[in-house]
């Protein structure tokens, strides 16, 4: 599966299936495909709390997620590949404002954000990266600002062996390092392939 969500993706795409009924008569059957049905998923669970609110999406990759998102004040979709953003840009020009831009430094101003957005995304990074990006978010956050973060992991503890993962957290490893400045207001939990992926609302402590 390609790391960077492309709904052209053939990784993403969902397959046609010629089935006989009465082993005569052709029948045509369409299997959703399970990546695609989660990307939408997680999009349409962060769209349930951005109506009206200024939204950040980060790491946005090229677009498609931040796309989905809904009702949303202002939307704003954060990268740190050019190459990602500027299809960003090409493709969706009317849903968001693009840019590039690292997790460590959001190019945002203290207390001026509703919803940071972080999903399949901190698990891309090393772990000293995503101590600072939850402090970052916790920093462009408003009071009672929310993050909204996804963390997959294998219920075995072992590495899942995506190449593209440089650290899968367990869920008290993710929650403690999220504890730390915000409070969990739910954690939604799906499987998808051979990965558990806990969805954590969360808000700013005061």
């Amino acid at each position: 599966m390609s790391e960077r969500a492309d709904p052209e993706d053939p990784s993403f795409r969902g397959e046609w299936r010629l089935r006989w009924r009465r082993k005569f008569i052709p029948w045509l059957t369409y299997s959703p495909n399970p990546y695609r049905r989660a990307v939408v998923w997680r999009y349409n669970w962060v769209s349930e709390h951005s109506r009206g609110k200024s939204v950040v999406d980060v790491p946005c990759g090229m677009g498609w997620g931040t796309s989905l998102i809904k009702g949303a004040k202002k939307l704003v979709g954060i990268d740190i590949s050019e190459e990602a953003i500027k299809k960003a840009q090409d493709k969706y020009p009317e849903h968001a404002e693009f840019m590039v831009g690292s997790m460590t430094k959001l190019p945002f101003k203290d207390d001026s954000i509703d919803l940071v957005a972080c999903l399949e995304g901190i698990e891309h990074v090393p772990e000293d990266v995503g101590s600072e990006f939850i402090e970052e978010a916790k920093r462009v956050l408003k009071p009672g600002g929310e993050l909204m973060l996804s963390s997959p992991y294998t219920e075995d503890g072992e590495h899942s062996g995506n190449p593209y993962h440089i650290k899968e957290y367990q869920p008290q490893e993710i929650e403690a390092k999220l504890g730390k400045h915000f409070l969990i207001k739910d954690v939604a939990k799906r499987k998808v392939g051979n990965m558990v992926v806990n969805y954590y609302h969360c808000e700013v402590k005061q």
